[in-house]
């Protein structure tokens, strides 16, 4: 892992968009009784947030968003995040272009984000590490601003979204892949922060997540790869759920909920990556791991 010594391989299988919905909750809850999600990253502006409660075996991650709903902060603190609605632009390639041609304001990500991470600790969660909607903390400027959000809060873990891998399951997926490596390589851990060796589950998503296909994916990873996040989406859904909000913009997300649920519910991951050697936990397990670690070298 970076930034402290490495034992055995690990494994965090995280879920991102608690808060986004009911059916997202419902899928950490069952996936995390089986024992087959063992983390995820909350939305702070999410709909369904007041509804998440912390869980046994599951750390807790600040999903940090300047791209969908509303915003914590008032529109006029942060104009460059917002539309004329007062809304975050809600679609990844309008970001993309403000930020790349530099019209994003980063005292104002970074008082948005505060606000979201200070949001989430005021509802009693304690936070062990953050990452982005869509990913759009590892936009390199952005990067080093949610290095110090979390420096500020003392979360010690930033997603570096890299995938390590070699192979893609569609076109779409490799782009999206190869988009997150450019950026990333960029976005360098600052402020003593620390980040898995890599991730899973960005260009493999949908029915195309599975343990038999993260297995194969982990035998193309380098020998050194020994601790990974798995990115994932799964939701739960009733009939009688809401509709997603309109501010938060069109969103693909809901089209991975059913087959990533299923994959996680109906599939062993614990018994087959025990048997190959990884452990499963969460990124508070990684810090227990260290503290032992370092306490023994001391």
């Amino acid at each position: 892992m970076t930034g402290e010594s490495r034992s055995s391989k690990k494994i965090i299988i995280n879920v991102d968009d608690l808060g986004l919905h009911p059916a997202v909750r419902r899928a950490v809850e069952v996936c995390a009784a089986k024992g087959s999600v063992t983390s995820a990253s909350v939305l702070a502006n999410g709909p369904d947030l007041p509804f998440v409660r912390p869980m046994a075996g599951v750390s807790l991650g600040a999903h940090l968003n300047v791209l969908r709903g509303r915003p914590l902060s008032p529109a006029s603190e942060v104009p460059s995040l917002v539309n004329g609605r007062g809304m975050f632009v809600g679609n990844f390639t309008r970001f993309a272009s403000r930020a790349l041609r530099g019209s994003i304001h980063l005292d104002e990500v970074k008082l948005e984000w505060s606000r979201q991470v200070a949001h989430l600790r005021d509802r009693g969660f304690d936070l062990s590490h953050i990452d982005g909607e869509k990913h759009t903390h590892c936009f390199p400027a952005l990067f080093r601003v949610a290095c110090e959000v979390a420096a500020e809060h003392g979360i010690p873990n930033v997603r570096r979204s890299v995938e390590l891998h070699t192979s893609s399951t569609t076109v779409l997926g490799h782009m999206r892949r190869m988009f997150l490596n450019t950026m990333c390589r960029r976005a360098i851990l600052v402020m003593e922060r620390r980040s898995t060796d890599a991730v899973w589950g960005i260009s493999t998503q949908g029915h195309h997540l599975s343990v038999a296909r993260l297995l194969h994916d982990l035998n193309t990873m380098p020998t050194q790869t020994e601790v990974i996040e798995i990115v994932c989406h799964p939701g739960l859904t009733h009939a009688s759920d809401p509709a997603l909000p309109e501010s938060f913009g069109r969103m693909r997300v809901t089209a991975l909920w059913t087959p990533e649920f299923r994959a996680l519910c109906d599939e062993p991951w614990l018994p087959t990556l025990t048997a190959h050697g990884w452990t499963v936990t969460n990124f508070e397990g990684l810090a227990s791991r260290s503290k032992q670690a370092h306490a023994r070298t001391a």
